[in-house]
């Protein structure tokens, strides 16, 4: 007899598919512990491009990396490239987020928000930039890159660049964004607003 649970490879733990009110790789109607669930399955994912890049994504890895069965990443995530679109999504929709939360964000903001996100917290900036590189050979990531850098913009429309400066200045703090990552610097909030606001004059 099998235990309540594990019907269909779930576990106590995981819902199955034909739990009630839980759709198909769990997105549409998630219980609280389902979403928790599948939200430290997206912050393994990103772990683990970290740490080896698009290569090293396996619902194995992922599932080590955030603590759980193996049958929860290949519940909520068919396949490999399910999961770098995921992925990339949730990081896109966090970073654009942190400045949507505020009324009238401003360069010292988005400053603050850079520092964080490429040098302190830096694990889903490396993801991003990751899955971009890997979109240039993956069709499949285009419409999710493009979303990244449609977010770019946005979060510069918000912070007041105008209109017209706004793709020049996108690709301005794209290659800061990179430097960052890479060389660590400008490490500081202070630094970094006084380069965007050289780039924005």
């Amino acid at each position: 007899m099998t235990r309540t649970g594990e019907q269909r490879g779930g576990t106590a733990d995981e819902p199955t598919r034909d739990s009630p009110g839980v759709g198909p790789r769990g997105d549409a109607s998630l219980t609280p512990k389902g979403e928790a669930r599948r939200r430290a399955l997206l912050a393994g994912v990103l772990t683990v491009l970290e740490a080896g890049g698009p290569s090293a994504v396996t619902h194995r890895a992922v599932a080590t990396a955030a603590g759980v069965p193996l049958a929860a990443a290949t519940y909520y995530f068919s396949s490999r490239d399910d999961m770098l679109r995921s992925a990339l999504r949730h990081a896109t929709a966090t970073w654009t987020r942190s400045l949507d939360e505020l009324e009238q964000p401003t360069l010292g903001d988005l400053a603050e928000t850079l520092v964080r996100y490429a040098v302190v917290d830096r694990a889903a900036a490396v993801a991003q930039y990751e899955m971009l590189l890997q979109a240039v050979r993956d069709p499949g990531l285009h419409d999710d890159a493009e979303a990244w850098y449609s977010s770019l913009e946005h979060v510069l429309a918000r912070v007041g660049v105008p209109a017209e400066r706004l793709a020049v200045v996108s690709l301005a703090v794209d290659g800061l964004i990179v430097r960052m990552l890479w060389r660590g610097e400008p490490g500081d909030a202070a630094a970094t607003e006084q380069l965007l606001r050289r780039v924005v004059a």
